[in-house]
């Protein structure tokens, strides 16, 4: 099936599912390849040949191999995005995490007040700018770094899953404007169910237009910018689209993969899916991101310390200013 986003992006719910999961359309490839030379039919062929051709322009550029570049002693930056799960009390597992991490700033999301404590008690010295707004449940954000961080204060808009954090960042006396952000999640709601669809194209909307804020933030802002977070959707979707007409993807730049980091953990609060009766396999999509302006070269990209327990993985992200 070709990814419905070549015609329609995401107009509908369902079509937001699809360009969700494209890649699992491919899969079936390896068995049309079969067919194709049992039955000798030239259109079968030709099918997948196609198919083929369509998934190495989708996907392709994730499996060329990445050569070590950036500039001779440059100073670079590492940036670590990473949904936590706001239910995860394991603050032991998390702190190990982060700190086997390594990076230069962490951006949290559904950050709980049992883990800003560790990150203020056990992490202050590795990480002494500290930007927190912890919450019970799954709306709380914060951003640790080696660097001064100063909170921008801004409006933009509701609906996000807790405050989105606009901050500056001082790298060696250059000022790079930093978002951590937390896209809505897709509806819950069946699309059977009175009024279902709706909502279910109502959040995508919705995700659509966080999406423009983080655009827009990226134009009104020149000069070295970061928005690393939770979109809640793939790189096939509108959303994604709206960002990086302004902003860059690091692990469509640097990574190599398909770097899936949901569903995870099936814990309490886990937002893993359930079909028939049974969670669906873990790591099936990439929705957490690390987008840059042009002022960054990407050097790597790759996936994080997970603490067992997260629906998510992080990502880590190795940048250097051009």
């Amino acid at each position: 099936m070709v990814p419905a986003f070549l015609h329609a992006g995401d107009r509908w719910w369902w079509l937001y599912l699809l360009n969700s999961f494209a890649l699992y359309f491919f899969l079936p490839l390896p068995v049309i390849g079969l067919v194709a030379l049992l039955v000798r039919k030239r259109v079968v062929g030709v099918g997948l040949v196609l198919a083929l051709a369509l998934g190495l322009a989708f996907y392709g550029e994730l499996f060329v191999p990445r050569l070590p570049g950036g500039p001779a002693g440059g100073t670079t930056l590492t940036v670590m995005t990473y949904n936590r799960l706001g239910f995860n009390l394991d603050t032991e597992g998390i702190a190990e995490a982060i700190h086997a991490a390594g990076a230069d700033i962490i951006v949290l999301q559904e950050l709980n007040p049992a883990v800003a404590s560790v990150l203020q008690r056990d992490l202050a010295a590795a990480y002494p700018y500290q930007e927190l707004d912890p919450r019970d449940g799954v709306v709380g954000m914060g951003t640790i770094s080696r660097f001064p961080l100063q909170r921008i204060e801004t409006s933009l808009g509701r609906s996000w899953v807790g405050r989105p954090q606009l901050l500056t960042m001082d790298f060696g006396g250059t000022p790079v404007t930093v978002l951590n952000f937390h896209a809505s999640p897709p509806a819950l709601a069946s699309p059977f169910a009175p009024g279902g669809q709706a909502l279910m194209n109502q959040i995508v909307r919705r995700r659509e237009q966080q999406a423009q804020v983080i655009a827009d933030l990226a134009r009104e802002h020149p000069g070295p910018f970061l928005a690393a977070g939770d979109l809640n959707a793939g790189d096939l979707s509108d959303a994604y689209a709206i960002i990086t007409r302004e902003l860059k993807d690091t692990w469509r730049e640097a990574g190599w993969g398909f770097g899936h980091t949901f569903p995870g953990a099936a814990m309490h609060g886990s937002s893993r899916p359930i079909v028939a009766g049974f969670y669906v396999p873990m790591w099936l999509v990439r929705i957490d991101y690390v987008f840059h302006s042009d002022d960054w070269q990407a050097l790597s990209a790759r996936i994080g310390p997970w603490d067992g327990q997260s629906d998510h993985r992080p990502i880590i992200a190795t940048l250097a200013l051009r």
